[in-house]
């Protein structure tokens, strides 16, 4: 059965994914120009990264396991319990997170350009992970 906490939190993942493929591909040169458009996918992304270490705190509780004090090693819980399938690309998820978050005055343009033009399946495949695993629980 899947958890109601989880279902709502995998409908944000879907709908900010959306929006950020809502924008085709995107180029240094346009973001670079473009500070609207980055400063939303730089929040999208950190949304969305957001949700996927909600979504394994969530199932850490779940199992009963004491909460990870970290994003790194809540995704890392996750891959113990069997949810997730490896550390990476989750934990890339999580570095990008904390880099956007820290470092916020000047994030890379070809950093944003990289996650969104390549990295977006990696959300996609947490999302499918999940669902297999809250299924089969």
């Amino acid at each position: 059965m899947i958890n109601g906490v989880i279902l709502r939190k995998l409908e944000s993942l879907n709908e900010t994914l959306r929006e950020l493929e809502s924008l085709g591909q995107v180029s240094v040169d346009i973001l670079a120009d473009d500070w609207l458009t980055r400063r939303a996918i730089e929040r999208d992304l950190q949304v969305l990264v957001e949700i996927v270490l909600d979504i394994c705190q969530r199932l850490i509780s779940l199992a009963n396991e004491v909460p990870a004090t970290t994003g790194s090693a809540a995704v890392k819980k996750c891959v113990e319990l069997g949810v997730l399938s490896g550390v990476d690309p989750f934990r890339k998820m999580v570095q990008f997170r904390n880099f956007i978050v820290h470092r916020y005055e000047q994030v890379d343009v070809s950093i944003l350009v990289g996650m969104v033009n390549e990295n977006l399946k990696d959300f996609k495949q947490f999302k499918v992970e999940v669902l297999n695993y809250v299924r089969q629980s």
